[in-house]
Order: structure tokens, then sequence, then C-alpha cells
């Protein structure tokens, strides 16, 4: 019999989970014995998504979320029932070293140090926060930077482009349109921090397992011919350019042959080490609660997942 999994997807950053979405469309979850259950949790409006993420995971509509490492540590501290049992590392081309700054073309910035001071669109509690904060802090302090909340990828590439901010932080898809829009990129992440992902600590095991070697077959076969992926790709990025004025939607269809498929690292078991560097940092800046340790976070049976 096969073993469900629940599985909530933002659409508005459906990056995230498109090696699993590859693996239903090729059969790869069921080859595991896993039928993946989908959820759409794309947001209306401006959505605190720790809160949202924690009560999918905490009601059981959802056995793993994927975020950022530093922001899967402060949810994961704020609720017990979950912890992180896997990261995906970035390297050249993967999806998280995607992230980067972006000006328009005529703001006369040409250093990320121009930019003290000046509003740069994030999302605050997300990936695009804590990286966008790692890679400044080679140009100014924190207390310069003034990271101005604006929500998904998309929202922040139309707040740029309309003005209502001086650079924004984008990632694939957006970062290849921004590109085709004549927006600079004027910092590109070096970002070292892995992609993680929390389940509930009374989650099946054997299922994980199964979940993430389909999840790492898929990725396999994106790597390796990743432009057999790109219409479906681009297919789900329709959903966030429904809601972009008809130039947006004109640039972004400009790329649609030619748009990168993002690689990703495997799957890999998270661990005490990972979580020690990333917690000290953010515990350095004021970024996590202090007197707290791995066990409270990191996966004890990563092991029987991963062998």
């Amino acid at each position: 019999m096969a073993k469900k999994m629940n599985i909530a997807v933002n659409m508005y950053n459906f990056q995230w989970t498109f090696p699993e979405m590859v693996a239903d469309e090729l059969g790869l979850f069921a080859k595991q014995s896993v039928e993946a259950k989908w959820l759409d949790v794309t947001p209306v409006g401006t959505t605190d998504k720790a809160t949202l993420y924690i009560e999918l995971m905490k009601s059981k509509k959802t056995d793993v979320y994927h975020a950022g490492e530093w922001v899967c540590i402060n949810r994961v501290l704020s609720w017990d029932g979950s912890w992180i049992v896997a990261k995906s590392v970035p390297a050249p081309g993967t999806l998280n070293s995607t992230f980067s700054l972006f000006v328009r073309k005529d703001s006369g910035y040409t250093s990320p140090a121009m930019l003290k001071g000046k509003p740069i669109a994030i999302e605050v509690g997300t990936g695009a926060y804590y990286t966008t904060m790692t890679d400044l802090e080679r140009f100014m302090p924190k207390s310069s930077m003034k990271l101005v909340q604006v929500g998904e990828p998309h929202k922040r590439f139309l707040a740029l482009v309309n003005g209502e901010v001086e650079a924004a932080s984008l990632l694939s898809p957006w970062a290849d349109i921004g590109k085709a829009a004549s927006l600079v990129e004027i910092l590109k992440t070096r970002r070292s921090n892995p992609t993680t992902i929390v389940a509930r600590r009374d989650d099946d095991p054997d299922k994980l397992r199964r979940f993430f070697a389909a999840t790492n077959a898929a990725i396999d076969k994106m790597n390796k011919k990743p432009d057999d992926f790109r219409e479906l790709y681009f297919s789900k990025v329709e959903r966030a350019l429904s809601e972009m004025p008809a130039k947006v939607r004109k640039v972004a269809e400009g790329v649609r042959k030619t748009l990168p498929v993002p690689k990703w690292n495997h799957w890999v078991a998270y661990e005490k080490r990972d979580f020690d560097k990333t917690y000290e940092w953010m515990v350095e800046r004021g970024l996590a609660p202090s007197g707290h340790t791995s066990k409270e976070v990191v996966a004890a049976n990563a092991k029987e997942i991963f062998g």
C-alpha cells in the first residue's frame, strides 16, 4: 500500500518544491510507493510564513516544508513537534545560489555599499531576508540596512520596477526575468547556508526515506537534462505572472525558451555541525533566542532516513 505524503506548496514560490513536482510527474513517487497529496497554500496578501507552516504541520496538512536553514531553526524552536531532517547545499547553478540584489538600470547605483539606508525589498522571516543580510554584511553594518517587507518574489520584482524601493532580493526565475527587463544585478549571493526540510517528529521515517529517494532521483534527472523540464518550470511561473502588468508578462514570455532550470544538490542528512555554526551566527546578531542546543532542532532519526 502506498504511503500518503502531504505536501503544501506556495505557487508564488513553487521553485522550492519543483523537484517534488518532477518526482510526481515522472512517477518516481509511485515507484517508491508514495502517494503525493498536494495542498495549495498560495497566500492571499502578505502572510506570516512562520505561523502558516507551523500550523500546517501541527494540523498534519503537510508532512514537510522547505526554507532556508536560518528560517527553519527559528520555526523549529517555536514548536517542538518538528525538527530539521535534511539539507541541500548551494553550489554553482543551484536554486539557493540564484539569490541576487537588483537595482534599476537608471538608478545610478554601482556598488552594494551605495545602498546604505536605502529601501531594499525582502520578505521578513524567509531566506530572502537572511540571505540579503548575510550578503550585505560585507558592505555595511546591519544598522545601515533598510530591509523592507514587501513579500513574495514577484511582488519584490514589481516594487522595484515601479520605483517603490531602490533594490530587491530576487531569485530564479525572477532574477532571469529581471535581467530581461533591464534590471541590473548589483550583488550576487555568496550564500553557503543550505536549504533545509522540516518534518514532524512523529512522522514515519520509512515514508520520509522513500520521499527523499524519489526526490533525489528527480534531482538527478533535472541536473542531467534541465532543458527537458523548462516548459514545466515556466508553466509554474504563470500563477504569479497572471497578477503582473502586461509589460512584465511580455518580458517573461520572451525568456520562456531560454529560462534556466536551476540545479539541486541531493537532499542529505542535516547535522549537528550545520546547526551549531548557523545558530551561533544568528545568536550573535540577535536573530535567534540564545540557550538552545542541536538536540532541539536536528532530527535524531536522520541515519534511519538516509542510511
